[in-house]
């Protein structure tokens, strides 16, 4: 098998110092590039039919599988020394493999859906333990080996495996959080990364990959939402909504809701009940 990637360099991109190695199997072409630059690049490349690979980055430890239908794309190198591998997967033989790992299914509809113009699956931490895994194999060469294909299946697996364990902790991150956004431990890093048998450093991770945002900001938001929602149906008092929100201050609760919605609360149950009250007179 061939790649089904071209890189286009431009004659200062040329510059950069650029090895590249591969080996080709039945079910997929791997590409090793070393690559020294100088300043930070846009590469330009192009897919001359539809392709699904996985592109793995050492520097970030980080390892994305893509699909790319036909077309010309771009992707910005970082100065400095990098280490990149591409490994372009036969479409039958990994749409085969999509079948027996639900996980991997976006990529299978995104290559049966004509209109799909591209797609990546969430990265995943395991750029470093490719390569290490890469440097065992017995050859870089032309000929298939089953060395070859034990890493080609291994990548697949392993990135399934990853993928399958960060969606079950993201639900469980989004769960705990939604659920108990007005108690105080949503607040503790510490203690939701012991809860969730993580470190801090990937308990922050997944919070912000659970919601798009810091932990914090999502907090603040389902707390002033909910303080809206009280606001809007209920008579129940500025402080006791503060309260059951999460805030055992009501005056940094109000000042924390002007922040956030541009309106004390006050002001917006005011505006509330005066709109209800134009309306009643419309209707009689």
């Amino acid at each position: 098998m061939r790649s089904s990637i071209k890189l286009h360099l431009t004659a200062a991109q040329k510059e950069a110092k650029v090895t590249v190695r591969s080996v080709s199997h039945y079910h997929a072409h791997i590409e090793l590039f070393d690559c020294t630059v100088k300043r930070d690049i846009e590469v330009d490349y192009s897919v001359p039919e539809p392709a699904i690979f996985m592109y793995v980055e050492l520097k970030k430890n980080n390892c994305y599988l893509c699909y790319r239908p036909v077309g010309n794309y771009r992707r910005k190198v970082p100065a400095g020394v990098n280490r990149i591998m591409l490994i372009t997967f036969r479409t039958d033989w990994l749409m085969y493999k999509c079948q027996k790992l639900p996980e991997l299914n976006a990529i299978a509809a995104a290559v049966s859906n004509p209109g799909t113009k591209q797609m990546s699956l969430p990265a995943i931490g395991i750029g470093r333990s490719l390569f290490a895994a890469l440097s065992k194999m017995d050859r870089f060469g032309d000929d298939p080996s089953d060395a070859a294909y034990n890493f080609i299946s291994g990548c697949i697996n392993k990135y399934y495996s990853k993928l399958q364990y960060r969606n079950r902790k993201t639900a469980e991150v989004s769960g705990f959080v939604r659920q108990h956004f007005s108690s105080d431990v949503v607040e503790n890093l510490p203690e939701l990364a012991s809860r969730f048998l993580v470190s801090k450093r990937t308990m922050a991770r997944l919070a912000d990959i659970t919601f798009g945002m810091p932990l914090h900001r999502q907090v603040v938001k389902l707390r002033m939402d909910y303080a809206l929602k009280l606001l809007l149906t209920t008579s129940k008092p500025v402080y006791e909504i503060a309260a059951l929100s999460g805030y055992t201050d009501a005056h940094y609760f109000s000042k924390a809701f002007k922040k956030h919605f541009g309106e004390c609360p006050k002001c917006i149950r005011r505006q509330c009940r005066k709109a209800r009250h134009t309306v009643v007179l419309d209707t009689n």
